[in-house]
C-alpha cells in the first residue's frame, strides 16, 4: 500500500476517536464516507495486484462520482446564503447527468474518466472560494475562521483539487510514448501527495472540533 492510504486510515481512525464531537455538527458524515474511502482504496490496490490488466478504473470513476456529491452536499450543508445552498444542491443532478454522458459517448468504460474529475474538481475550487467567500462579509469577518472545522475540510480541498486540475489537465501529456515512465512516475508523486494534504487537513478539522466541543463542555 502506498503511503497515502495510510493517511487515509489515519483520518478514518481520528474521525472514529473524535465521534462524540462530530456527532454534535454534520461533520459526523465524513466517518462514513472515510471508511467507504478507504474501502475502495484496498479494493483498488487489490485489483491491481491480482489482476492481469488493470481494471479498476470503473471503480474509481464510480467513486469519483460519489466523491463530488458528498462534497458538494458538505458545501450546502455549512454555507450560510441560500443562494449558494441552491447551487450547490443544483450540482448533484448536473453532475450525475455529466458523469453519465461522458460514461455512455465520451471515455467510455476501460478509461480514467478525467473529464468528470476536471468537472467536478472546477467546482470544488469554487465552492471553496464560496466559502471563503462567505467569512469575510462582515457579519461573519469578526469570528476566528481557523476555529471552524470546516475551514480545514476547504484548505485540503482548495489544494487538493487546484493540484489535481493541473496534474489531471497533463494526464494525457504524461502517459505520451515519449516520457511514459517519466510522466507516470511524476503523476504518482503528485496524486499522493495531495492525498497526503487532504486528509491530514481532514484530520485537523476533527481535531479541532473536539477541541471545540471540551472546551464549550469547560465553560458550562
Amino acid at each position: 500500500m502506498s503511503i497515502d492510504f495510510y493517511f487515509e486510515m489515519l483520518s478514518l481512525v481520528i474521525a472514529i476517536f473524535c465521534y462524540n464531537a462530530l456527532n454534535q455538527t454534520k461533520m459526523v458524515y465524513f466517518i462514513p464516507f472515510l471508511l467507504l474511502t478507504v474501502i475502495v482504496e484496498f479494493i483498488g490496490y487489490l485489483a491491481i495486484l491480482y489482476a492481469t490488466q488493470n481494471k479498476n478504473y470503473w471503480l474509481y470513476n464510480v467513486f469519483n462520482t460519489i466523491e463530488f456529491m458528498f462534497y458538494a452536499f458538505m458545501f450546502a450543508q455549512h454555507f450560510q446564503l441560500p443562494i449558494l445552498k441552491k447551487l450547490a444542491y443544483s450540482f448533484l443532478p448536473i453532475l450525475i447527468v455529466f458523469s453519465a454522458n461522458n460514461y455512455i459517448n465520451l471515455q467510455g468504460t476501460d478509461r480514467f474518466h478525467t473529464y468528470t474529475l476536471l468537472f467536478g474538481s472546477f467546482f470544488m475550487v469554487f465552492f471553496c472560494c464560496c466559502y471563503f467567500y462567505e467569512w469575510v462579509l462582515p457579519e461573519q469577518i469578526t469570528q476566528n475562521l481557523v476555529r471552524q472545522p470546516f475551514f480545514w475540510i476547504c484548505v485540503g480541498l482548495l489544494l487538493f483539487y487546484l493540484g489535481s486540475v493541473i496534474i489531471n489537465a497533463l494526464y494525457e501529456y504524461l502517459r505520451s510514448s515519449d516520457m511514459i515512465q517519466e510522466g507516470k512516475r511524476i503523476y504518482v508523486f503528485i496524486n499522493r501527495s495531495l492525498n497526503i494534504i487532504l486528509y491530514t487537513s481532514f484530520s485537523i478539522s476533527f481535531l479541532i472540533c473536539r477541541k471545540n466541543r471540551k472546551e464549550s463542555l469547560s465553560q458550562l
